[in-house]
């Protein structure tokens, strides 16, 4: 008998094994329904937690150790204020005496001054809008006949035949470029830079701003398709992705797209987004086609093709391991810590060794490059090889007894699964030992769907795409993406419809920022 078929209101039977084993289901019923509960609260509050708890994995700082009068030991001296930037304009406001006020009370001579106190501040003038006016002056000979010269020869005007950045456009090349830099570098929608400019008094349609959006990103797409040319080229590339809502016509609700993030090496430092509707492994592959070279990622199954011939090498992520761990510690299981106290023997490891070298054009640099690799190459090699063996050793013992949908379970199970691309940052000094840099790129469009909210089509997509390409590749380098932009945009303009890649080449980025550090000296010279 099957204590679920009995209706509530039946009478139980009489026999003590029926009802020994109903009890027996009942029970079997119970501990079956706890289990569930406590994975379904588990669930929970990891989802509260992901949602609203501390997001960082850092454990609070140990106190500080105290010195024997019992005061905490000094790590390095006490400082104040931070000086102000020596490049910024210095505009002088000076408090003088009146020629009254310099003569002496007592004997009325002239006061001499003996000293002064300057006090610096820093402050800020809100962005003004101004027209641009663009005066071209045209010339012709009054001496020649216009019926045997043709005008071409006798008429000149001076100037483009377009102003840009945009043909006939309104906007100029600050204003494109500050509403670039404020939606895709500063997370601003385009309603609430409509809002900023109204102050100004001027009134910009939403739909007007998006059209620049569009127009920009036309302009800036064959420099973009170059990046990702040479991005191609580079011997490591970071590589994640991250979901943003795509309107979709006639639809009922926003569908689920994705952009790609690729990060280049030293040599090729370029940060190129891609934008596709699916999560599917057609967009990284068809992205990263004809790429031979190490990609630094997460066990995404989305890059699996890219490692089927060999040509790219799957570095896997430590940080996206030991996350997993951190987890199941947080869930009260002590053996967790026992692997993060190794994981943290690897990151030691990593703080001890020397920075790669950047590119340079002096001579010499790139075997003191190909050095520094190697040093860090072996230090690997000597100091982090045996951590790992002991970190195999230990996983290899506890796979045994963690149940394998435990959070312990499942952090054993994904570091064995990923173990050799795990172990791979050893082979090249070069690598690094997660993909944080990929994290941290993402981590823009993470602030910026929160207030954009959805991206509009598939085109608007494509524009994000190269827009965040532009503003993300200057935050790499360290650069003010409006800087860059407010010279680029006409630039590019310049060059017409189909530039060469000669001409594209000294307005990508990284080249722009080295061609103006080299004219900086000359200029202070």
């Amino acid at each position: 008998m099957d204590a679920a078929s009995l209706p509530p209101d039946a009478p139980l039977p009489d026999d003590v094994p029926t009802l020994h084993a109903l009890v027996r289901q009942l029970l079997a019923e119970c501990a079956r329904l706890r289990a569930e509960n406590a994975e379904l609260r588990s669930r929970l509050d990891a989802a509260l937690k992901h949602r609203f708890g501390r997001r960082s994995e850092r454990k609070p700082r140990r106190r500080e150790p105290k010195d024997d009068e019992g005061e905490p030991a000094k790590k390095r001296d006490e400082h104040g204020r931070s000086p102000l930037p020596a490049h910024l304009p210095r505009r002088d406001i000076v408090h003088d005496l009146t020629e009254a006020e310099k003569l002496c009370p007592c004997c009325g001579a002239p006061r001499a001054c003996i000293g002064e106190q300057s006090t610096e501040q820093l402050d800020l003038e809100p962005a003004r809008c101004f027209v641009l006016r663009t005066t071209r002056k045209t010339y012709a000979c009054k001496r020649c006949d216009p019926d045997s010269v043709p005008a071409e020869q006798r008429i000149e005007t001076a100037g483009p035949a377009q102003v840009g950045p945009i043909a006939k456009g309104l906007c100029g090349p600050g204003l494109l470029a500050h509403a670039v830099t404020a939606k895709f570098a500063d997370h601003v929608p385009l309603h609430r830079l409509a809002g900023q400019l109204a102050r100004s008094g001027v009134s910009i349609a939403c739909s007007t701003l998006g059209g620049w959006m569009a127009q920009a990103a036309a302009l800036l797409s064959p420099l973009v398709a170059l990046m990702h040319k040479r991005l191609l080229r580079s011997r490591v590339i970071h590589g994640d992705d991250t979901s943003v809502k795509l309107r979709v016509e006639g639809a009922g609700k926003a569908k689920k797209a994705h952009l790609w993030a690729c990060i280049g090496d030293a040599d090729f430092p370029h940060v190129v987004f891609d934008f596709t509707t699916d999560h599917t492994a057609l967009g990284p592959e068809r992205f990263l086609s004809g790429y031979a070279g190490y990609l630094q990622a997460d066990a995404l199954a989305q890059y699996e093709g890219l490692y089927r011939d060999g040509l790219v090498k799957h570095c896997c992520c430590w940080a996206h391991a030991r996350r997993k761990f951190v987890a199941a510690a947080e869930a009260g299981d002590a053996k967790a810590e026992e692997a993060l106290a190794l994981i943290r023997r690897l990151y030691a490891v990593e703080r001890g060794l020397p920075p790669l070298l950047p590119p340079s054009d002096e001579p010499g640099t790139a075997e003191k490059r190909r050095a520094r690799e190697e040093q860090r190459r072996e230090a690997r090699q000597a100091k982090a090889k045996p951590v790992l063996d002991e970190l195999a050793k230990w996983l290899e013992k506890e796979r045994l007894s963690a149940l394998p949908k435990s959070p312990l379970g499942q952090a054993i199970g994904y570091a064995r699964n990923n173990w050799a691309a795990l172990g791979r940052y050893l082979e090249e000094g070069y690598l690094a030992i997660d993909n944080n840099l990929a994290e941290r790129t993402l981590r823009a469009v993470a602030l910026g769907r929160v207030n954009w909210g959805v991206i509009g089509s598939e085109a608007g997509g494509k524009t994000a795409a190269i827009l965040y390409t532009i503003t993300a590749t200057c935050r790499h380098l360290g650069m003010d993406p409006f800087g860059y932009l407010r010279e680029a945009l006409p630039g590019l303009f310049a060059l017409g419809d189909e530039p060469t890649a000669e001409q594209l080449m000294d307005w990508l980025p990284d080249r722009w920022l080295h061609n103006r550090q080299r004219a900086e000296p000359a200029k202070a010279g």
